[in-house]
């Protein structure tokens, strides 16, 4: 949940700034986001699914054909419509593999969306530079997911804008 057009804008041009966004199968699912800079003038960056049984409709935003699209999924490779499906072998690394399809594919960075099994997959393969949190002080959820945990950060920057605290840590 973003509370604001200062944040929504801020994470536009995050968005912008990257090679590629990802996210799982749950938040592609109960979002349905379009990961695109609508918001933020600047190119969309790859869209990357983790979509490991191929579940997700087709009616989702991230495969309306307008922003290259990649699935990773364990059935099948397959391209159609500026979206990509690439097979991955389930009895290997996932992240192993989905970074080195990229590499091979010059994409060079990631934003990680969520959802938040995803985001710990990175953290505990320490698969990262940064981590940005944004936290609503307003906003209280009663029940959801508990946030990824993480460890071996320094606070590199921390700001407000409005309702929102946004921290950022480098990875050591």
């Amino acid at each position: 949940f973003i509370s604001n057009d200062y944040t929504n804008r801020l994470v536009h041009q995050w968005r912008s700034e990257e090679a590629s966004i990802m996210v799982g199968t749950n938040t592609a699912l109960l979002d349905d986001p379009s990961l695109t800079t609508r918001l933020w003038k600047g190119n969309n960056a790859v869209r990357l699914v983790l979509d490991m049984h191929l579940r997700l409709p087709h009616s989702l935003q991230l495969f309306d054909g307008t922003v290259k699209t990649i699935v990773f999924n364990t059935l099948k490779n397959e391209e159609y419509k500026n979206i990509l499906l690439c097979k991955l072998d389930d009895h290997k690394n996932i992240l192993s593999q989905i970074c080195n399809i990229l590499y091979k594919m010059n994409i060079q960075s990631i934003l990680v969306e969520g959802g938040a099994r995803l985001l710990q997959s990175f953290i505990d393969e320490q698969i990262y530079d940064e981590i940005r949190i944004i936290k609503n002080n307003l906003m209280r959820i009663e029940e959801g997911l508990a946030a990824p945990r993480f460890s071996n950060m320094f606070l590199k920057q921390q700001f407000r804008l409005m309702n929102d605290e946004i921290s950022i840590f480098q990875h050591h």
